[in-house]
């Protein structure tokens, strides 16, 4: 008898541990809550009873919830519970019982109506499915009614059907764990059968009035949950980040439109440093930059096609022209020495002038020489076009290489400048 007895000690210990320990993983989550139900019940189905309160009262119901609360406004759960029904009218009456279980969705009205949670009431609505079945255990009539089902006395109903429940909860927080309510819920169902025989004209129905206690599973010192005020922080957060992405729109708009004035400019720019476009004075500097548009032929100009002041030059005072790897074409530096050689040639008409054109020593003889001459060319033409010198008392010579000093650098591509008379 004692190890019987010490038995059933260890198996109430071993549970009542695994129990605490469940307890306490629910209870950190802070999400689940258990609900008891209880009330009356009002049958509405196609019998037209009295309503009599005191047949009312005489129909309970009983059931409980398991809630799990995935945000503070919404929650899903499940229900079991049953109920009796006494009911009667002028010609019947029945007593049947049965029991449903369902799963529902569940909203805190309250919170979205106002748009804030209040601390002590929530209005929840819920909407479900699930089935039900019934047994009668007695049925009496005084209509005239003829067949098999005149006289039903311990007739069960089919085992199951759906049902539809709808709820709508008001509940008070008396403490931070446990909260009263009164409840309404509606039971619509897929079935004509409630009131024993079958009527056919409408699906059965019912509704059940009462009151409810909950208890909500929390650690000792956090709100359920259910209680807790939506995350507003995370709210404020994303209204911030969403206004500053709509600033940095904004600038990014303003960039844009600066960009394009930027762009446009920079157009401008181009158009102003191109030697492109027509140059109607023929001075080298084209109208768009030409500050002096009507300069006399052969007058030495600035960039900006601005006349130079005329002054005698000496021949160390001419540099040499010099050019990119591989190439004959002049760049802006060229120019410049080009208007000091128009300058020179442009003071002394009896002036000629011998243009020879170098290379490095990269590459063949034979490459080198025509490379030389190409250079050499392209100054006179530069001479003769741009700046009216004759071509006849200018020569272009090509010499190829410069042996000594053997570099593969800007110093041997080049053309240098001889004056004679």
């Amino acid at each position: 008898m004692k190890r019987i007895v010490l038995i059933y000690i260890l198996i109430a210990s071993f549970g009542f541990s695994h129990a605490q320990n469940l307890t306490d993983m629910i209870s950190r989550s802070n999400k689940w809550s258990i609900v008891g139900y209880t009330g009356v019940a009002r049958l509405d189905t196609d019998i037209k009873p009295d309503y009599d309160f005191s047949w009312i009262m005489k129909s309970p119901t009983i059931d409980m919830s398991i809630e799990y609360n995935v945000h503070p406004i919404f929650s899903l759960g499940v229900n079991y519970g049953g109920l009796i029904f006494n009911q009667e009218d002028e010609d019947e009456k029945f007593t049947t019982g049965g029991a449903y279980f369902s799963s529902f969705i569940s909203f805190d009205f309250l919170n979205i109506i106002l748009g804030k949670k209040n601390k002590y009431l929530s209005l929840w609505g819920s909407a479900g499915v699930g089935v039900a079945g019934m047994v009668w255990p007695k049925y009496e009539t005084t209509r005239d009614f003829k067949g098999p089902n005149q006289y039903l006395h311990g007739v069960s109903f089919p085992p199951a059907f759906l049902i539809f429940p709808y709820t709508v909860t008001l509940e008070y927080n008396v403490t931070k764990r446990v909260s009263l309510g009164a409840h309404f819920k509606y039971y619509y169902t897929n079935t004509d059968h409630l009131e024993s025989i079958y009527r056919g004209y409408y699906y059965d129905q019912w509704e059940t009035f009462g009151i409810n206690l909950r208890y909500k599973f929390t650690q000792k010192d956090t709100k359920s949950v259910r209680d807790q005020l939506p995350d507003t922080t995370s709210q404020n957060i994303i209204k911030q980040l969403q206004q500053q992405i709509n600033q940095l729109g904004q600038r990014i708009d303003t960039v844009e439109n600066n960009l394009a004035s930027v762009d446009y400019r920079v157009i401008k720019l181009e158009g102003i440093l191109s030697d492109d476009g027509p140059d109607t004075d023929r001075d080298g500097v084209p109208d768009i930059r030409d500050l002096e548009p009507n300069t006399p032929p052969g007058t030495p100009v600035d960039f900006w096609g601005r006349s130079m002041m005329v002054q005698t030059l000496k021949e160390e005072d001419i540099l040499s022209v010099y050019f990119d790897f591989d190439s004959y074409e002049l760049d802006k530096i060229a120019q410049i020495t080009l208007i000091k050689v128009a300058q020179r040639m442009a003071e002394d008409p009896d002036l000629l002038l011998e243009i020879r054109g170098y290379t490095d020593y990269l590459g063949t003889n034979e490459y080198n020489k025509k490379l030389s001459r190409l250079r050499a060319e392209r100054v006179k033409q530069e001479l003769v076009q741009k700046y009216e010198i004759p071509h006849d008392r200018m020569v272009a010579n090509g010499l190829g290489k410069i042996p000594e000093p053997p570099l593969k650098s800007l110093v041997n591509r080049r053309c240098d400048f001889f004056f004679s008379k």
